[in-house]
């Protein structure tokens, strides 16, 4: 049967004439580029991406947009990661370390950092999460460590300040963790990760 599939494949190929294949062929073409070039860009900010992956395409170029156009209206001087997310928790009311060990294990206090699934930031916010939350800018120290803080204090709530859902949520997205009952197995590494880095005795 697949040998019949390759040759009705062959000669329908064949018959749609040069110029038309032509066309398919550097469409493909530049389909792949435009995949090895988001990749290749993620990697240049921190990810680590196959090359020919198509996950979670749009939101990495998404991302790669809004670096660039932060680089090109970078304003100069921004506070340290840790001091805005500080700041941030203070205002929101969620615990100063816990909201720390979301920086340090998200992305390490890395303020232009992309992952290889588009996460944005000192508190890796997807595309979609940083426009709901009204940032504008998620490479901007401020506004990326006010809107993870703000995220995690509705977590806080949801949860009633469980930090182990909370992390788990913040991990895998609200509707994959219940206010009751067994965690995300998926979550588990992260949430232990999270609650190690909230002692924090000193000052990162």
């Amino acid at each position: 049967m697949l040998q019949r599939l390759s040759r009705t494949t062959s000669s329908a190929w064949r018959r749609i004439g040069r110029r038309p294949r032509r066309i398919v062929q550097w469409t493909a073409l530049g389909l792949v580029a435009t995949i090895i070039s988001v990749n290749l860009g993620v990697r240049c900010a921190g990810g680590n991406p196959s090359l020919l992956s198509t996950r979670f395409l749009s939101q990495k170029a998404t991302a790669l947009a809004l670096l660039t156009r932060h680089a090109l209206s970078d304003s100069g001087a921004e506070p340290s990661p840790a001091a805005a997310v500080r700041r941030a928790a203070r205002r929101h009311r969620v615990p100063e370390c816990f909201a720390l060990a979301f920086a340090r294990v998200e992305s390490n206090f890395r303020p232009h950092v992309i992952s290889s699934a588009g996460a944005m930031g000192i508190m890796q916010l997807m595309p979609a999460t940083a426009r709901g939350l009204g940032v504008s800018d998620p490479f901007d120290v401020r506004q990326n460590a006010d809107g993870g803080v703000r995220y995690l204090r509705k977590l806080w709530r949801r949860y009633r300040a469980d930090r182990r859902r909370v992390a788990a949520a913040y991990n895998a997205g609200p509707g994959a963790v219940p206010r009751r009952g067994p965690l995300p197995r998926s979550t588990a590494r992260y949430v232990a990760r999270i609650l190690t880095h909230q002692r924090c005795p000193r000052r990162p």
